[in-house]
């Protein structure tokens, strides 16, 4: 018999959660509702909320009055001046640790920092950022992008997408220390769950012969963690349901770890591991 271990924590994360329940309590009062992109990077959660009305748009265009619903990732300062000019009301479920990093973007940029994002550029938290952060400013991936930045006798400041890992973070903090800025501020916005999760992936791919990643295939917490799980060469596979588990993979294998992305509500964890253990 296959032994299974469910990491922990497993399922939604705090802003994640909040930004559900704002949405379905917005949903429950019958509003003509618009999402300005997905919610959450997670299309089975994304899907649920559509079929009980909360419509997914690309453009604010697209939005015929109602409200538009402000997504977990926050929104570029562009977007936001658009629909306030459209006299679209605003329910905004911007994770509450994101809206900090744009206050510290917003403070920064009026100190005259130049101010380096570690993270996606096409990332909606990271293009948000970006945007607010002005004209004085980089977004790197990695401690490469810093490769030809030239820093010396500058005031720069350091932040991070939320789900970026910390060793990733804490090397480009140090590439940058080497271009001898005379001032450098370092401002920790990685997520505190995201953080725990990957820590977890860390422990338990130690003594699992298989690591199941749950979650959505477009979610950046979700691919971090099954990049962390095969870096010791642990088989990984990243699935966004039970319907994507394969015989093929348990042949030989004594141990699961079953781990989920932020964005990956428990009820969708607990199918996967159920059907294993029908399995």
């Amino acid at each position: 018999m296959i032994r299974i271990k469910k990491a922990k924590p497993s399922g939604f994360c705090f802003g994640v959660r909040r930004a559900i329940n704002i949405a379905e309590d917005a949903l429950k009062r019958k509003h003509k509702i618009y999402s300005l992109g997905p919610i959450i990077h997670n299309p089975l959660v994304v899907k649920e909320l559509s079929e009980k009305g909360l419509k997914v748009i690309s453009d604010i265009g697209q939005a015929h009055g109602g409200t538009i619903l402000i997504r977990s990732h926050g929104i570029e300062p562009s977007a936001r001046k658009k629909i306030k000019a459209k006299k679209i009301k605003i329910i905004d479920a911007t994770c509450p640790f994101v809206e900090r990093s744009h206050c510290i973007v917003n403070d920064l940029k009026k100190q005259g920092y130049y101010i380096i994002i570690v993270g996606e550029k096409n990332h909606p938290e990271v293009k948000a950022l970006a945007e607010a952060a002005g004209d004085k400013k980089k977004v790197v991936i990695d401690v490469k992008g810093v490769g030809r930045l030239n820093l010396k006798n500058k005031r720069v400041a350091l932040l991070a997408q939320s789900t970026l890992t910390r060793p990733l973070f804490e090397k480009v903090v140090l590439g940058v220390l080497r271009k001898n800025p005379c001032e450098l501020r370092v401002f920790d916005t990685l997520c505190k769950d995201v953080a725990k999760r990957q820590h977890e992936a860390i422990n338990l791919r130690k003594s699992a012969d298989l690591m199941l990643v749950v979650g959505g295939k477009m979610s950046a917490n979700t691919k971090r963690l099954v990049q962390l799980c095969k870096l010791e060469g642990v088989k990984t596979y990243h699935l966004e349901s039970e319907q994507g588990l394969k015989k093929t993979w348990f042949r030989n294998v004594k141990s699961v770890a079953v781990l989920s992305g932020s964005s990956t509500p428990d009820w969708v964890v607990n199918r996967v591991i159920e059907k294993i253990q029908k399995s």
